[in-house]
């Protein structure tokens, strides 16, 4: 199985089934402000955006479906800081690409973007090797670069193109109507 089947998979297994159709119409919702206004960056600085664009496109690069980028994945992370995430998870995040960024001073001695391909690729993969396997018993992981590669994978499944790939269609929940007291005597 290639990465995209797998990531694909692991997205229609288990991220859309777990919305409940009122979280997934928030999410397309979300969408939907990104695409009308173009959405200007809220709460990351454009070096934020760019590596937080490097990584979406490692993680969904562009095959014979559009990469992360290229359905602004960066733009729906930017906004779920900027709408949902508090102060400390959006502080923790920026924390996490200060340190991916520091991490590749280190090693290669320039930033996370000015770095190779292939040296972006070996920070990625090794953040990525700290993962637990899918379908392990271990709880669902915490930390800067799990919730980065959630919101990649939801921001792009929740795109026209990306739901499109899976087979899911996002219904919109029941209508439940209002009861009035006595109304049906």
């Amino acid at each position: 199985m290639d990465r995209r089947t797998a990531i694909r998979t692991l997205a229609s297994v288990s991220v859309l089934p777990v919305l409940d159709p009122e979280r997934a119409t928030e999410l397309l919702d979300a969408r939907r402000v990104i695409v009308a206004d173009k959405h200007a960056s809220t709460s990351l600085s454009q070096p934020e955006l760019d590596i937080v664009g490097l990584v979406a496109d490692i993680i969904l690069p562009r095959t014979d479906s559009p990469s992360a980028t290229d359905l602004d994945v960066p733009a729906f992370i930017d906004l779920i800081m900027s709408e949902w995430m508090d102060d400390k998870d959006s502080e923790d995040f920026r924390l996490g690409l200060r340190t991916l960024d520091t991490e590749a001073v280190v090693r290669f001695g320039i930033g996370f973007t000015e770095s190779s391909a292939d040296q972006q690729h070996i920070l990625v993969s090794e953040l990525d090797a700290q993962m637990p396997e899918p379908g392990s018993s271990e709880g669902v992981p915490d930390g800067f670069y799990p919730t980065l590669k959630r919101l990649v994978v939801v921001g792009y499944f929740t795109t026209e193109e990306g739901a499109s790939q899976t087979g899911y269609r996002i219904m919109p929940g029941s209508y439940a109507g209002c009861s009035v007291p006595g109304a049906n005597q």
